[in-house]
């Protein structure tokens, strides 16, 4: 596919000027230097009894840490932690590189991936994670079919011929595979012995997962606290080596503001995502503090019910979709950190040349509608998992749209509700939701895949329908070349603008902050929100 196996480098540097055109947007607090003061800062990276403790906060709660079922944002650095993949995407560029594959072969014809297994490797319950346990591992995946199950339907068959040689034979010809098994959902090694021992009733272990784990990372789950805390402690037997953090606490915090006096008192180490950009900026500018920007393969989006309400009319659809200044929206919320998109899709995972989205502003067809509707109102949410830059846009929307005669209501969603979306009435579901787009990895397949495939959930929010691109995007993942699949891809974009479901926004730069005796920061490169357990240390 274009540039999937290799992005470009997205690495952000924000620099004096920027500091000073953003920070006016919200009110940062106090100085640093006398806010560190008064919450009595201390040095970081506490000790409990001589052992190191990385402190860090969630938004909310995660999902249950099934590493078959988990399928959201805010748990997976709990997974990157606990579990391991075949490969994995290397911070900064995007490029596949080795996890528990040491290397790999594709027949001619697509269809058999041979996998060379690092030897040794240790689960945490002490039995070996050989070609055999990673048979059973796709095929508890398969078994328990929940959301990321897809990535594994289409394997016809695995074999494990000797102890470090793991096969997997498709069905059918799949250019996104290897992106399945990169990104932040892929399938893991989940030990055998460990399912088969806590398994209940034939659940595969699925009770006994929801507070335990069965991987081969450098942390295992010590303690999971639904609303408190989750606790990790390093595996002594990891084959990377012992982590330098012998504990990882993370402990549930829904306010932002919080996280901010915790961080500043020093009694987190650090935050890795969800800071307003004023205060992104201040801790910039801290030497206190390190800061790392970078941006992944999701956008950000507007996405309109195409179902029910005052957008099930396409007309109206395709009228807000020229309508709004989408660069003024972008500018302002994200004070010129980013600017919006050119393309269709994040440009990581599609070229904006070959899906270009209309820049131009037009507001007389929408002008012109507004009174002849039967009803004004509109009800635009936000998703909460972002942030202040999220809601920023939704109330310049709202703005916008209120100066063209439409009476629009903005308000947050939590993220459990947003998750729930696609199970709810279609009336039930806001006539605009300003949220993330993008799918579970750098390869455009999995955003048709996850985000519009018929009856796909729970990311296919407003439960869209269209059996000609359920096909379609089929097709591209069986072309032999890129050139071939990416005009399938190019079609497929012509028919998604013109039914105007999405209005895209931008890609979103993301900010991890730690006090600067935090080191060795690699985000992931497709979800920059997750930093690689293994390589964090200590100055």
């Amino acid at each position: 596919m274009s540039n999937n196996t290799h992005p470009r480098s997205s690495s952000v540097q924000w620099d004096r000027r920027r500091f000073l055109k953003a920070s006016g947007l919200t009110a940062g607090g106090m100085g640093l230097v006398s806010l560190i003061a008064a919450c009595g800062g201390g040095s970081g990276g506490g000790a409990d009894g001589g052992t190191v403790t990385l402190r860090m906060p969630f938004l909310a709660d995660m999902q249950i840490p099934d590493p078959d079922i988990m399928y959201e944002g805010e748990g997976v650095q709990v997974m990157e932690s606990a579990y391991e993949g075949l490969v994995r995407y290397e911070s900064g560029t995007g490029k596949i590189i080795a996890g528990l594959a040491t290397s790999w072969t594709v027949s001619d014809d697509q269809l058999t991936y041979t996998f060379t297994l690092q030897p040794g490797v240790k689960f945490h319950d002490g039995t070996i994670a050989d070609a055999t346990a990673w048979t059973k591992s796709f095929e508890r995946r398969g078994k328990i079919n929940q959301g990321p199950a897809y990535m594994v339907a289409g394997v016809a068959a695995t074999d494990a011929p000797d102890p470090t040689t793991f096969v997997v034979t498709l069905a059918e010809p799949n250019n996104a595979f290897m992106h399945y098994l990169a990104c932040p959902w892929q399938p893991f090694a989940v030990s055998p012995t460990a399912v088969e021992s806590h398994a209940v009733a034939g659940d595969l272990a699925q009770e006994w997962l929801k507070n335990h784990d069965a991987g081969t990372g450098p942390y295992t789950i010590a303690e999971f606290v639904p609303g408190s805390h989750y606790t990790l402690k390093a595996f002594p037997d990891y084959w990377g080596g012992k982590p330098t953090f012998e504990t990882v606490r993370i402990e549930i915090t829904p306010s932002v503001s919080t996280q901010k006096l915790q961080l500043d008192s020093g009694a987190f180490d650090i935050v890795t995502k969800g800071f307003p950009i004023p205060d992104v900026l201040q801790y910039q500018q801290n030497s206190q503090f390190t800061v790392v920007n970078a941006v992944g393969g999701v956008g950000e989006a507007i996405w309109l019910n195409p179902h029910s309400g005052i957008f099930a009319d396409k007309v109206l659809r395709k009228a807000v979709q020229t309508a709004l200044d989408r660069a003024a929206i972008v500018e302002t919320a994200w004070g010129g950190l980013t600017t919006a998109q050119e393309g269709m899709w994040p440009d990581r995972t599609f070229p904006a040349a070959l899906a270009p989205f209309p820049s131009e502003v037009d507001t007389a067809p929408l002008a012109a509608m507004v009174p002849t509707l039967a009803s004004n109102k509109v009800d635009l949410a936000w998703g909460a998992d972002l942030g202040a830059p999220r809601q920023q846009m939704a109330e310049l929307v709202q703005t916008q749209l209120a100066a063209l005669g439409l009476d629009v209501t903005v308000r947050t969603m939590p993220t459990a509700e947003m998750f729930d979306l696609a199970n709810q009435p279609s009336e039930k579901r806001p006539d605009m939701l300003v949220a993330f787009l993008g799918g579970d990895a750098l390869h455009l397949d999995t955003t048709f895949r996850i985000l519009l495939r018929t009856d796909a959930k729970p990311l296919n929010f407003y439960q869209y329908s269209n059996p000609e691109l359920d096909d379609l995007m089929d097709e591209a993942v069986r072309q032999p070349t890129p050139e071939q699949s990416d005009a399938i891809y190019q079609q497929i974009s012509g028919i998604i603008l013109d039914e105007a479901i999405w209005i895209p926004l931008c890609l979103p730069p993301n900010s991890t902050i730690a006090h600067n005796y935090v080191t060795g920061i690699e985000n992931n490169a497709f979800f920059p929100q997750i930093v690689w357990p293994p390589t964090l240390s200590r100055s």
